[in-house]
């Protein structure tokens, strides 16, 4: 059983969409928890965590092009 599954079974928590599932500390220590605040619409994390999560597609092509001038040929 993964880490994760075995806090939800131990700390009997239930999970929901309604709430940022974005994991705060180590899961094998007493203090691990998830941020709680409201997620984003058909999302898993609220706005701040889906900011660390996701990458704008527009935002990596514009970074590539950046960087091609560092690519060795």
């Amino acid at each position: 059983m993964s880490i994760i599954k075995n806090y939800f079974k131990q700390n009997k928590v239930v999970h929901t969409f309604e709430t940022c599932q974005w994991p705060n500390g180590d899961p094998q220590d007493k203090d691990f928890h998830f941020c709680g605040d409201k997620t984003l619409i058909n999302k898993p994390y609220c706005k701040k965590h889906c900011d660390v999560a996701y990458v704008d597609e527009k935002d990596l092509k514009k970074d590539k092009e950046s960087h091609k001038h560092l690519i060795a040929a």
